[in-house]
C-alpha cells in the first residue's frame, strides 16, 4: 500500500507541473462543440482544444506553429494572420488535416501563420433564427449557427453535407481561399433580407446569377449554353449544364423588394 501511494502522487504531481496553455484552452479530447488545434499535420504533435464562444487575441506559444486543426460537433473557426483577429482570414466547419494545403495567398499556406482565432459554435439551448421563409423544424439540419441576415451554402443537394455561412455584406472574391469553397456548392440557403449574387469565375467574373430564395438543388438552374469558355475553376466549367458545383466567387447583397 504505501508503495501505490508514492506512485499515486508521483503521477499527481507529474499532472499538475502540465502548463496550461490560456485560459480558454484545455487539453485532451474534445467534447461537444469544440476546436483543436495541433503543432504538426495529422493531428500530431502538442495539442489545444477551444470551446464555442472562446476568442483568443494571441496564442502566444501556439503562435505561428499551427500545422491541423479538428473541428468537433457544431464548432467553427475563424483563424487570423495578425493578432487581435487582424490580417487575413479564413473559417473552417471540418477538418483541416494539413494547413499546409490550405492557401492563405499567391504561394503562402496557412500552416504557421496563425495567431488569433475565434470559435463559433450552437449551444444546445439555443433557438433557431425564425424571421425567414422556412419552418423553425428546418434548422435541425444545419450544422452551424445561421445567420440573421446571410446565406448558407452546402456541399450536396437539399442542405446535406458540408456547409458554410456567410453574413450579409460578406463578399467572397475567391471561393477557394474560403474553406475550399470554389467548385463544391451543390445547394445554398437564404436568411432575412438578403440576395445572393454568384459568378461561375473568380472575382466576380463570368456567368452571374441573382438568387432571391432557397435552392434545394443548382442542378436544377440551367447555366447559359455559352459558358465562359473555361476560365473559372470549378468543374465542368464552360459546358453549360448547369449551375451545381459552378460557383467560384459571391456577394451576399442586401434584397430590394419593389
Amino acid at each position: 500500500m504505501k508503495r501505490f501511494s508514492v506512485l499515486a502522487l508521483g503521477a499527481v504531481l507529474g499532472l499538475c507541473a502540465v502548463p496550461r496553455m490560456g485560459s480558454a484552452g484545455q487539453f485532451g479530447r474534445a467534447r461537444g462543440d469544440q476546436v483543436c488545434v495541433y503543432k504538426d499535420i495529422n493531428y500530431q504533435g502538442v495539442e489545444q482544444c477551444y470551446s464555442g464562444g472562446d476568442e483568443i487575441t494571441n496564442l502566444g506559444a501556439q503562435s505561428k506553429s499551427i500545422s491541423s486543426i479538428r473541428v468537433y460537433g457544431r464548432a467553427t473557426v475563424d483563424v487570423y494572420e495578425d493578432t487581435g483577429f487582424r490580417g487575413r482570414t479564413v473559417q473552417f466547419t471540418s477538418d483541416v488535416p494539413d494547413l499546409g494545403r490550405r492557401i492563405m495567398s499567391g504561394n503562402t499556406n496557412w500552416s504557421d501563420h496563425i495567431e488569433s482565432m475565434r470559435i463559433g459554435g450552437v449551444s444546445g439551448n439555443q433557438n433557431p433564427v425564425t424571421n425567414d421563409r422556412r419552418s423553425p423544424g428546418d434548422f435541425r439540419r444545419d450544422q452551424q449557427q445561421v445567420p440573421r441576415d446571410g446565406i448558407c451554402v452546402y456541399e450536396r443537394p437539399n442542405y446535406e453535407g458540408r456547409s458554410e455561412c456567410w453574413n450579409l455584406g460578406q463578399n467572397i472574391s475567391d471561393l477557394a481561399r474560403q474553406g475550399n469553397w470554389n467548385g463544391q456548392i451543390s445547394s445554398l440557403r437564404l436568411f432575412g433580407q438578403t440576395v445572393a449574387v454568384v459568378y461561375d469565375d473568380v472575382g466576380y467574373r463570368g456567368e452571374k446569377l441573382t438568387l432571391d430564395r432557397d435552392v434545394p438543388d443548382l442542378a436544377s438552374i440551367r447555366a447559359n449554353t455559352r459558358g465562359n469558355n473555361g476560365k473559372g475553376r470549378g468543374r465542368g466549367r464552360g459546358r453549360g449544364l448547369n449551375w451545381d458545383h459552378q460557383i467560384a466567387s459571391v456577394q451576399v447583397q442586401q434584397r430590394r423588394d419593389r
